[in-house]
Parts: structure tokens; C-alpha cells; sequence
């Protein structure tokens, strides 16, 4: 048992959503005021632009695949993104061999947490 117990209040709010590649379903969720309520948001077939980037605002950073454009013609079909005003210091991507899996570890008054994001 560990000398300093979690504190069982603190929580990480995860919001999951298949886009199907479309960007106004992509614009919808990032312009909704309930949005806010979440830290992560994990991202099944994220609409991706010609230059192979999603979209996003200010409120989130991006995560993509660790091997995003490592393959030309292969397209990501995950994208993880974290709440800025999460401390990224305590966040870091685990590296995965595929192009339709992120990893993102986050350390906080929850614990350590893994993600994935598939």
C-alpha cells in the first residue's frame, strides 16, 4: 500500500466520438460549450486535411499516431487531444507501431494513466 494515498475526488473526464472523416461533425464537437466539461477527446477516423492534419482550436493540444506520416499513403484513423490547461508536463505520447493507435501517459492527482486511443 502506498505511503500517499490518491486523492479519490480527482478525475480525468474522457470524451470518445467516430467522426467518420467529417470535418463539420469535427467543427460541431470542438465549437460545443459542453466540450469544455472534457479533458481528452479520443478521435476515431478524425477528418484529416490534404496535408494529413486535423483540426483544432487553442483549447487542445494534438496527438497523432507515432507513425502518422511515416507511411505516405496510409491514413491515420486516430487523433487523441488534450486539454491545454492540463499540466503537459505530466503528459507525454508512448510510441505504438500503428498508424490507428495513440498512446498518451498523463500523471496527476488521478494517478498515472494511459490511454489508448484505437
Amino acid at each position: 500500500m502506498s505511503e500517499h494515498p490518491l486523492n479519490n475526488t480527482a478525475s480525468l473526464r474522457i470524451w470518445q466520438q467516430n467522426l467518420n472523416t467529417s470535418h463539420s461533425a469535427q467543427a460541431s464537437l470542438l465549437n460545443n460549450p459542453n466540450i469544455a466539461d472534457w479533458d481528452l477527446i479520443t478521435i476515431q477516423e478524425p477528418y484529416l486535411n490534404s496535408y494529413r492534419n486535423t483540426t483544432a482550436n487553442h483549447h487542445w493540444s494534438v496527438y497523432y499516431p507515432t507513425q502518422h506520416l511515416s507511411h505516405n499513403h496510409q491514413r491515420s484513423r486516430a487523433v487523441t487531444l488534450v486539454k491545454t490547461s492540463l499540466n503537459t508536463n505530466n503528459c507525454r505520447q508512448l510510441p505504438f507501431p500503428s498508424s490507428d493507435v495513440v498512446v498518451v501517459q498523463l500523471s496527476g492527482p488521478y494517478g498515472r494513466c494511459t490511454i489508448f486511443n484505437i
